[in-house]
């Protein structure tokens, strides 16, 4: 039988009621638990014959033979589309969550580290935070200081980071006049842009003037682009919560706990989604269920991401990762709430 979109009333009341009960216990669900559960329910022979129904059309499966049937992440998918709820944090668990983060004051580091564990908390899944990459920083202001042996100290006051000294080692040695022109230059012409747009705008103007004949702009490359400071490593990811992994009972198989931790050690592979997440138009709370995951080792998995915004710019992700079985609702209520708290932290500092 062929899916042609959406279903029938009937059998998409019998699906979402699954599913509901299913999230809710764990447990294979049969047609005896759902004629208990649906008001006005049709009679169990007719639920067992939609459930055939919803099988072939791969919104179910049926672990055993005698057993009853299981959503598979189409049916999540369906589920969260369509069906769920809109459901808030109780008003003591947005005041928790306030105190946890705003006691950081705005530190960067330190509240993607409390916004992951509080994630985890409170959705009972595994936390994520991404905090920005050095090209998503804005430019506040750049001081260069000479040091010898051809090194330059290099301090830069960006937001939503507060400050960042880095020593680069150059072939060709700056006098202290061309170091200030340079950071004058950098500092009126750039301040509010981000690092990474500086560099493309620098690249930009190189090539319009065709040939390096401007010194100011020789300088500024050869100390803003061809450095280390050329180099954009990703944010500093905050995982917390991994233990949380064994209190569902899908990841019961060992293999299947070992692929899900070893992806979490891998940090650069969860980096690498959570990017993904993110590069598109499509704002607000993101799900990815089971196979929408392009990491396969997450194929039993559901991440739930939102963007964290400085004023008008995504610059890093807060997220949480479970099973598919998963209180979507709260998940999605949770990450929600904490990535909108954390962007008004962070464009307000």
């Amino acid at each position: 039988m062929r899916d042609r979109g959406e279903l029938p009333r009937r059998d998409r009341e019998i699906l979402v009621a699954l599913v509901r009960q299913f999230i809710q216990t764990g447990a294979a669900v049969g047609s005896k638990t759902l004629a208990e559960k649906l008001p006005q329910a049709p009679s169990s022979a007719t639920i067992r014959n939609v459930m055939v129904t919803l099988e072939s059309l791969g919104y179910l499966s049926q672990p055993h033979t005698s057993a009853g049937r299981v959503p598979t992440d189409k049916a999540y998918r369906y589920y969260v589309d369509r069906a769920i709820s809109s459901w808030k944090l109780a008003p003591s668990t947005q005041a928790y969550i306030h105190e946890r983060l705003r006691a950081e004051g705005g530190a960067l580091e330190r509240m993607m580290s409390s916004a992951s564990r509080v994630l985890s908390e409170v959705s009972h899944n595994v936390g994520l935070a991404l905090a920005p990459a050095s090209g998503e920083k804005v430019l506040e202001h750049i001081k260069f200081v000479r040091l010898p042996d051809c090194r330059i100290l290099v301090v830069i006051v960006s937001k939503p980071d507060l400050v960042e000294t880095r020593v680069v080692r150059l072939e060709e040695g700056f006098s202290p006049l061309e170091l200030e022109r340079t950071e004058d230059f950098l500092n009126a012409e750039f301040r509010g842009w981000s690092l990474g747009a500086i560099r493309l705008e620098i690249f930009k103007r190189m090539e319009e003037e065709k040939i390096l004949a401007d010194r100011l702009l020789n300088n500024v490359a050869t100390l803003f682009m061809w450095s280390e400071l050329a180099t954009e490593p990703p944010g500093s990811l905050f995982v917390d919560g991994t233990a949380k992994i064994l209190d569902h009972v899908e990841f019961d198989d060992i293999r299947k706990i070992k692929e899900l931790l070893e992806t979490f050690e891998e940090k650069a592979k969860l980096v690498k989604i959570l990017s993904a997440c993110l590069n598109t138009r499509e704002g607000g709370v993101r799900i990815l269920i089971g196979r929408e995951n392009s990491e396969g080792r997450m194929h039993n998995c559901t991440l739930v991401v939102a963007p964290l915004q400085y004023r008008d710019r995504t610059v890093g992700a807060l997220g949480v990762v479970g099973p598919m079985r998963m209180e979507y609702d709260r998940a999605i209520s949770t990450v929600d709430y904490i990535a909108d708290l954390c962007s008004r932290l962070l464009s307000s500092n």
